[in-house]
């Protein structure tokens, strides 16, 4: 006798998964300093927080759809593979922009 594991944790949970760690991510790539160029301006010290925000608010339209995908998964699956996708992208981008958005320093000289 097998259990089968409900459909909306086996669609849903992996991605909620993802977007938390994303989310952790950019708030931990917070507190790392910014780079200051001798011909420029320091950066504010908040220079990553919009990008964070604005990918962080973007993460959760994939995961809307595979909430959709989810409650119905026989009528909508065809939208789940675009939906890990754009996670994926999304993810990815949202944390390089986050940390290139106000110079990637090494907190060590070599």
């Amino acid at each position: 006798m097998t259990v089968e594991t409900p459909a909306w944790r086996r669609v849903l949970l992996p991605p909620v998964i993802v977007v938390l760690v994303t989310w952790a991510l950019m708030a931990l790539a917070q507190g790392i300093p910014t780079v200051c160029a001798l011909a420029f301006t320091c950066p504010a010290p908040d220079v990553r927080l919009a990008p964070a925000l604005i990918y962080g608010a973007l993460l959760l339209l994939p995961l809307l759809a595979l909430a959709f995908v989810a409650k119905r998964p026989y009528q909508r699956g065809w939208l789940a593979a675009p939906a890990y996708i754009v996670l994926g992208v999304l993810c990815l981008l949202g944390i390089g922009t986050v940390l290139f958005s106000g110079g990637f320093a090494v907190p060590f000289s070599l």
